[in-house]
């Protein structure tokens, strides 16, 4: 394991809290590592220990920002979860961020890890990425939003979840010039590379985890396709048909997009005997022309998708798995307006009139 060029090991200080999310700190810390680079953990407080959010990955600091010096590093790398909430509130932290930045140091950070330079006020000006909830925020601090895997600005380097850690480790190894022995990195526009596998010889997503993911997500739209195609067999209203066949189509694209994945990862397609089992357990309990009961019934479904596709979305280091679970997410948020929209429709068809004001006695 080296380094491709003739200077001094690069030196990179990865920045840590209570809730840091696991992969954001694991993957590239483990890829520095074999790429021979000098890595220290800073954090808050000397003897503690910070635990990962995921539960995931334990580890003590070798010093922390308060004394450490950003003139001795080269970078300084910011993973996300809850922890960057914390650092924006250590003084020490946001100045060490600070120095490096104004020394021209190498500043990367993913996910919530903006907000340390939100508060640092390093984005004012830029172009850079985080997770889409800050994405208001960034912008609200100057920025330029990019919604990609990795954006560069200068010494900025940004990324948005897990899915994309090997594309944001790779850019960071290429800024460094840091190589792997017996690895060999893509170009970190490369679509077509396997991301997934750079990630999971990093401590990412294994193959089996990513598969799983695919697996409950597949059983979640199987079962609710067929969920839409028999309320959309028992509603009286033509209205509500004609959406919940919409739906029900749309969610035949996401079965095609999920088996897609799950045959280039080299897994045998199967519908889990919990999905099966989920839908006939209901099928004869709505009744028949309730059509309020089938609209609740159906805009359940579709919240309880968007919650777990979302969950989905943030689990996994595999770009690809990632992009399809946010494009299902965002297919069934759509839904739901739809949905949410039809049932405030009918709930105003059916209140009753409001009662016509009296005129008192002795007024004409």
């Amino acid at each position: 394991m080296s380094n491709n060029n003739s200077h001094p090991t690069p030196r990179i200080a990865i920045l840590i809290e209570e809730g840091f999310e696991d992969s954001e700190f694991k993957v590239p810390y483990t890829a520095f590592q074999q790429a021979g680079a000098k890595v220290s953990v800073l954090g808050s407080g000397m003897n503690q220990t910070y635990q990962g959010q995921q539960g995931k990955v334990s580890i003590q600091p070798d010093g922390t920002t308060t004394e450490a010096r950003a003139q001795n590093f080269d970078a300084v790398i910011i993973p996300g979860g809850s922890a960057p909430d914390k650092m924006r509130t250590n003084p020490n932290t946001i100045a060490f961020v600070k120095e490096a930045a104004a020394l021209g140091k190498l500043i990367a950070a993913v996910c919530h890890g903006p907000q340390v330079l939100i508060e640092a006020d390093l984005l004012r000006g830029r172009r850079a990425t985080g997770f889409i909830s800050i994405r208001k925020d960034m912008e609200n601090a100057g920025a330029t939003y990019i919604d990609e895997a990795v954006t560069t600005d200068g010494t900025l380097i940004c990324s948005r979840q897990p899915g994309d850690l090997a594309i944001f480790t790779t850019a960071i190894l290429s800024r460094l010039n840091l190589s792997i022995s017996d690895q060999s990195l893509p170009d970190r526009n490369d679509s077509s590379a396997e991301w997934w596998q750079l990630a999971q010889a990093w401590g990412g997503s294994t193959r089996q985890e990513i598969i799983n993911g695919l697996n409950q997500a597949m059983a979640g739209e199987r079962y609710s396709q067929k969920a839409f195609k028999h309320y959309a067999e028992i509603t009286t209203d033509s209205a509500t048909r004609l959406v919940l066949l919409e739906i029900g189509e749309e969610k035949v694209s996401h079965i095609e997009l999920l088996e897609s994945r799950l045959r280039t990862l080299g897994e045998q397609l199967f519908l889990p005997a919990m999905a099966a089992g989920a839908f006939a357990s209901f099928m004869n309990v709505l009744p028949a022309g309730d059509d309020m009961s089938i609209l609740r019934q159906a805009l359940g479904d579709i919240q309880t998708g968007v919650i777990d596709c979302f969950q989905l979305q943030v689990q996994f280091t595999d770009p690809v798995s990632t992009m399809i679970f946010s494009s299902i997410e965002r297919d069934l948020a759509k839904a739901e307006r739809r949905l949410a929209r039809l049932y405030q429709e009918r709930v105003g068809l059916n209140a009753p009139e409001p009662a016509q004001p009296t005129t008192p006695a002795g007024i004409v």
